[in-house]
C-alpha cells in the first residue's frame, strides 16, 4: 500500500488521474471527469468531492481502495468529477444550488450508463449526494457521507472552533499568496498532531501536506464565477428531517464518516444526519482525532469502512 509520502508526490496524483475524459451533459453543461479501475468491475462508485475543491482531492482514498494489494481493488470502479464552478468542468454565472448540482450528478450517470450506483460525497459533495439520494433514490445502491451536513437550518449551530476555520478561509478569499493560502489550508484542514508527525527521513507530514496543496493550487482552475456558484449553494443548503426520513426509508445501506477535531463542520452533523437517517442500514463512524481532511488523515480506515459499506448492498 502507498504510504502518504508517496500519495503527496505529483507523481501518484498523475498515475491516478491517467484516465480523464470530457461530457456534455443533457443539460448542456460541460463535465470534466476521471476513470479509476477496470470497466467490468462489478461495483460502480460515483465520488462526489466539497466546495472549490478539484476531482484530484479524492487521490489519497481511491489509491487506497485500488491498492494492487488488496483483494477488493478489482471489484470497483471509481469515477471522480469536476462539480459545476470548478476545475475542468464549466463555470457557468449564477447562484447555483446543491439540487441543481445533484441534477449534474445524476446526468453523469446517465452519461455513464449507470442506472445506479454507490455514492459518496464528502462535505459539500456531501451535501450533494443528500439531495441526489432525495431525488432519485432508485439510483443509490448505497450512500456515503463524509464530513457533511444536513444545512444550517437543520444542522448544528457552528462553534468557536468552525468560526475560527471560516475566518482563516474568508482570508483566504483575498490573499494572492500561494504560500499563504497553502499554510492556512494545512492548518484548518488537518489535526496538529497528523502534521507533527514525522516520516522515515524525518521530515514533517505537515512539510508533505504543505507541498502537496501547494502543488495543487499551482494548478488550480478557480474563478470567481465559480467560487460564488458553489458558496451559495453550500449556505443555502437544507434538508428537511421529512426529506432526510425519506432516504431513510428507500431501503439502501447509509454510511455517515464525521471527525470530532472537524474546523469546517461542526462534528454534531453527524449526530443529526445520523439520527434523521435512522435505521436498520445506517451506521456512524466519527473518528475523534481527525479533522476535515479526515479522507487523508484517516485514508485507511475510511476506505475500509467504505468497502464493508459497499459489500453490505452488495450481498442485499
Amino acid at each position: 500500500m502507498p504510504t502518504d509520502v508517496e500519495l503527496f508526490r505529483p507523481a501518484a496524483t498523475i498515475a491516478m488521474y491517467a484516465d480523464v475524459r470530457h461530457a456534455t451533459l443533457q443539460n448542456g453543461l460541460k463535465v470534466e471527469y476521471a476513470v479509476h479501475g477496470a470497466d467490468d468491475a462489478a461495483e460502480k462508485v460515483l465520488l462526489i468531492m466539497g466546495l472549490m475543491a478539484e476531482k484530484e482531492a479524492w487521490l489519497p482514498l481511491i489509491a487506497t481502495l485500488l491498492d494492487p494489494s488488496s483483494p477488493s481493488a478489482r471489484r470497483y470502479q471509481f469515477v471522480t468529477f469536476d462539480n459545476r464552478g470548478v476545475g475542468g468542468t464549466d463555470h457557468p454565472s449564477g447562484l447555483y444550488t446543491t439540487s441543481m448540482l445533484a441534477n449534474d450528478a445524476l446526468q453523469l450517470l446517465d452519461h455513464l450508463g449507470w442506472h445506479h450506483a454507490h455514492i459518496v460525497g464528502m462535505s459539500m459533495g456531501g451535501m450533494i449526494s443528500q439531495e441526489l439520494a432525495s431525488a432519485a433514490p432508485e439510483r443509490v445502491k448505497s450512500l456515503g457521507l463524509i464530513v457533511t451536513s444536513p444545512g444550517f437550518v437543520q444542522g448544528a449551530t457552528p462553534r468557536p472552533m468552525q468560526l475560527g476555520g471560516y475566518w482563516e478561509l474568508a482570508k483566504n478569499l483575498f490573499s494572492t499568496s500561494r504560500h499563504e493560502i497553502a499554510t492556512k489550508m494545512i492548518h484548518v484542514l488537518y489535526t496538529e498532531e497528523y502534521l507533527s508527525r514525522t516520516d522515515a527521513e524525518g521530515v514533517a507530514y505537515g512539510t508533505h501536506v504543505y507541498n502537496y496543496h501547494w502543488e495543487r493550487l499551482a494548478h488550480s482552475r478557480a474563478t470567481a464565477t465559480g467560487m460564488c456558484g458553489q458558496y451559495s449553494a453550500v449556505l443555502r443548503h437544507h434538508m428537511s428531517a421529512a426529506r432526510l426520513r425519506a432516504i431513510a426509508k428507500a431501503g439502501f445501506p447509509i454510511l455517515i464518516i464525521g471527525a470530532r477535531l472537524d474546523r469546517l463542520l461542526h462534528p454534531n452533523n453527524s449526530d443529526i444526519l445520523a439520527r434523521l437517517l435512522k435505521g436498520a442500514k445506517t451506521r456512524k463512524i466519527i473518528y475523534e482525532d481527525a479533522a476535515h481532511g479526515a479522507h487523508i488523515e484517516k485514508r485507511v480506515e475510511i476506505a475500509m469502512a467504505l468497502d464493508a459499506h459497499f459489500q453490505t448492498r452488495s450481498l442485499l
